[in-house]
């Protein structure tokens, strides 16, 4: 029953979610019709080879005119934009972090450089979305008028379908898949996180309130220090990306994705440790500001600052492959 779960949902997955259910039952019915009463693996096998490609059967569902890209290249079209797009839009996103983290001469409030961050981020990588959603869409819009009609392998995959690739499928459960909206958040979070690190020194401190205008009084940390990590910050960036990335391909989580989000946070964690233990990477300046307020040594106060940092970090990291394994075994 195994084959035939993962045959319906090769079928029903390239189908617009309102038809999938009834496609499914009705596929499920035919593919009964087909076995013996008593039938076998062997039996089932045979059936699922008579039916065919799933992706050419589901083409005879599509009952909706596709006026502007036929069927024959609609779903190489749809891969390519899954594909393209993600990864255009990383590319754009990381452009506009570097030429923000490095160029930012502001004196905006933090919250303010978060909400500029987040919405000229998006809407960059929005501009790139479309790009290359229109130009994708004139290319396969020529090919659909002037190419001569591919072989059917070309648009179904590399080589043409077996029964034995089901036995590569697995089945998306609704707790185990990843959301397409995770993998935009994250690129926004690694967008917000790099521009402010390399402008902590005018970012993150003390804010004091001037004739109706947050005005930034002291830093919090050391900026020396911090750009003295850059290459590990660097790191750290492209790893998360590129998790993100890996994210959106597979689409749910599996031991692999476990494997990649653990070694992530448990270097992304290990990083942090080793920053904010360096000597002096909170400014004194904050720290005396902040003792006019707390009745407590300065050393002290600091070394509180560290290890409650430390033990969040650790306790976020945890919490956050803790959900990743949980994913898996549901």
């Amino acid at each position: 029953m195994e084959l035939i779960d993962k045959y319906i949902h090769e079928v029903t997955r390239r189908l617009s979610q309102k038809d999938r259910a009834a496609i499914a039952l009705e596929l499920k019915a035919t593919i009964e019709d087909m076995l013996p009463s008593d039938y076998t693996e062997k039996d089932i096998k045979e059936a699922l080879v008579k039916l065919g490609d799933p992706a050419v059967l589901a083409k005879t569902y599509q009952d909706k005119p596709m006026y502007l890209i036929g069927p024959i290249y609609f779903q190489s079209y749809i891969s390519l934009l899954k594909t393209i797009v993600p990864i255009a839009m990383t590319i754009a996103l990381i452009a506009f972090v570097i030429d923000f983290a490095f160029s930012y001469e502001g004196d905006e409030a933090l919250l303010m450089v978060v909400l500029k961050l987040v919405g000229n981020g998006i809407g960059m990588m929005l501009e790139v979305a479309i790009q290359v959603f229109f130009w994708l869409t004139l290319i396969f819009a020529f090919l659909e008028r002037f190419a001569k009609e591919p072989k059917e392998e070309i648009l179904t995959g590399l080589q043409k379908w077996t029964l034995d690739d089901l036995n590569k499928v697995q089945l998306t459960t609704k707790h185990k898949s990843i959301s397409k909206y995770a993998f935009f958040g994250s690129l926004v979070w690694t967008a917000i996180w790099v521009s402010i690190y390399f402008n902590a020194d005018r970012l993150i401190g003390v804010y004091v309130n001037r004739e109706e205008d947050l005005i930034f009084k002291y830093p919090t940390f050391n900026q020396q220090i911090l750009n003295d990590f850059w290459i590990l910050i660097v790191i750290i960036a492209v790893l998360g990306i590129a998790l993100s990335l890996y994210k959106r391909i597979q689409g749910q989580w599996s031991k692999k994705v476990v494997i990649f989000q653990t070694f992530y946070e448990l270097i992304a964690t290990a990083v942090l440790i080793i920053i904010i233990t360096r000597p002096n990477i909170i400014e004194s300046e904050f720290t005396k500001y902040l003792l006019n307020f707390i009745d407590m040594q300065e050393d002290r106060f600091v070394l509180l600052i560290v290890l409650a940092t430390i033990v969040i970090s650790i306790i976020t990291a945890a919490f956050s492959i803790k959900d990743a394994v949980s994913r898996t075994k549901m």
